[in-house]
């Protein structure tokens, strides 16, 4: 069984509609966009994703630089080996795709990327049409030709959307209706470094080995998939554990009373999602709004001297009859350790517990030329 512990403060914290407790902690110079699409889907769904980036420095003008990773249980690891599959504001940097909106934006600035994927990453069709993104933050003109770069923050939200056909009352003739177009999405964040799950970050402060996605509720009216990033570094993958908990917190179990679980290998920066992922995954049908999906690291193998492992997790809850979603974002089951984050002055630690170290090191960086 993964779970370690309960779900406390921070499920409420990230509760929407929770006023200011339902702020997050998103800024950062290297952010995950778990899931990014440019692809239909079931029924007569076609899925877009635009990005907003948005510059949180008070002074600096920024750069960004975003690379994509396909979809599959495949390495993304030769996307870091140069930058002629990153998209970026300037030529001269080496990138393999230019967007000017991405160079120089101004202190508070927000630039919008109209499905990037569509227009940049899969213009020639050749390559998968969704994945994630790894977004890249930087002080205007400072990426040198090495990789290094004076490190700024931003802040990345997504928009994930598909057009849909909706009937609005005729007001010109009484009981009849006008066929309308419009579109139906949901917002997806990016996930700032230091909130990767760490499968080192296991102390008496809390497990963050493992996140939860909440409400996997598949029914003749609803669908739900999940996806997984291996946010590592590009020379670790990462053995994760999938597991379904009813809605008393029992695990489910099979015909010979084993708990239902599936093991998947994910080779470095891979990223992966499963449909219906409780029939399909799980073996399990009709399945009520009260079930928990635990994804948690287990393992990890690494070419590297000193592994970085790091990952995250999203859900998606589709209505079926209208292809309508919702986000389901991945929550610790430990409460957020304000110690750490905000040490007294007497704090004889300096602030460091023993699940600091989680948010010390960077899974990537920038390439060389």
């Amino acid at each position: 069984m993964i779970r370690k512990g309960l779900q406390t403060a921070l499920l409420t914290m990230l509760t929407m509609g929770a006023g200011t407790a339902a702020a997050q902690f998103m800024a950062a110079d290297l952010i995950y966009l778990p899931a990014a699409t440019h692809t239909p889907g079931e029924g007569e769904s076609r899925w877009r994703s635009d990005l907003y980036i948005t510059n949180v420095e008070e002074e600096d003008a920024i750069d960004v630089a975003l690379v994509y990773l396909p979809t599959g249980q495949n390495s993304n690891a030769d996307r870091f080996d140069d930058r002629s599959t990153w998209l970026g504001g300037r030529e001269a940097d080496g990138f393999g795709f230019i967007d000017p909106v991405l160079a120089r934006i101004p202190p508070g600035g927000t630039v919008v990327l109209e499905d990037p994927i569509g227009e940049y990453f899969d213009a020639d069709g050749e390559i998968a049409n969704s994945g994630a993104i790894v977004i890249f933050a930087y002080e205007a003109g400072t990426l040198e030709d090495d990789g290094t770069r004076v490190f700024k923050n931003a802040i990345v939200n997504s928009r994930v959307y598909t057009p849909m056909t909706f009937y609005l009352p005729d007001p010109d003739n009484e009981g009849e209706f006008t066929e309308e177009r419009g579109t139906f999405g949901q917002t997806l964040p990016g996930v700032a470094w230091y909130n990767l799950a760490d499968p080192s970050a296991i102390s008496e402060d809390g497990d963050f080995s493992f996140l939860i996605l909440t409400g996997a509720v598949e029914s003749r009216n609803f669908r739900y998939n999940v996806g997984v990033l291996n946010a590592s570094d590009p020379l670790s993958t990462i053995t994760v554990v999938i597991q379904p908990f009813q809605g008393d917190g029992e695990p489910f179990l099979d015909e010979d009373d084993n708990e239902i679980s599936q093991i998947i290998i994910m080779p470095p920066l891979a990223q992966v999602q499963f449909n219906n992922v409780m029939s399909t995954l799980f073996g399990i049908e009709d399945v009520e709004p009260d079930v928990t999906i635990d994804v948690a690291v287990v393992a990890w193998a690494s070419g590297a001297a000193e592994p970085i492992i790091g990952m995250t997790t999203y859900g998606n809850m589709i209505d079926d009859r209208t292809n309508d979603p919702t986000a389901i974002l991945p929550l610790f089951a430990f409460s957020y350790n304000i110690a750490c984050q905000w040490p007294s002055n007497n704090d004889e630690k300096g602030g460091k517990s023993a699940g600091a170290s989680r948010v010390s090191r960077r899974p990537v960086e920038m390439p060389a030329r």
